[in-house]
């Protein structure tokens, strides 16, 4: 899935999804925030038929940038997890 990253300063970290479901985005977030260096993550949209979900994340000390890359990790790790279960690849 393709993103745009709106902002990135440190802490702080805004990407904008190139889709309009908010299925992944809100995986992320959720995946963030079991993260205890995360003081916010959470997903914006405009308008359900216009407009692409931003995932705002917010930080402590550490780069935002890196924990975004960690959870995009642990999700994928998850997914295989569960595939595992159903007996694939």
């Amino acid at each position: 899935m393709k993103f745009n990253v709106i902002k990135d300063e440190g802490n702080e970290l805004v990407i904008e999804f190139e889709t309009h479901d908010l299925t992944i985005p809100d995986l992320v977030a959720a995946q963030l925030l079991e993260n205890g260096d995360v003081t916010f993550a959470g997903v914006a949209k405009d308008h359900p038929e216009v407009g692409k979900p931003k995932l705002v994340l917010k930080t402590g000390k550490k780069k935002a940038k890196d924990l975004f890359e960690k959870a995009l990790e642990e999700v994928d790790e998850n997914l295989s997890s569960m595939r595992a279960g159903l007996g694939k690849k």
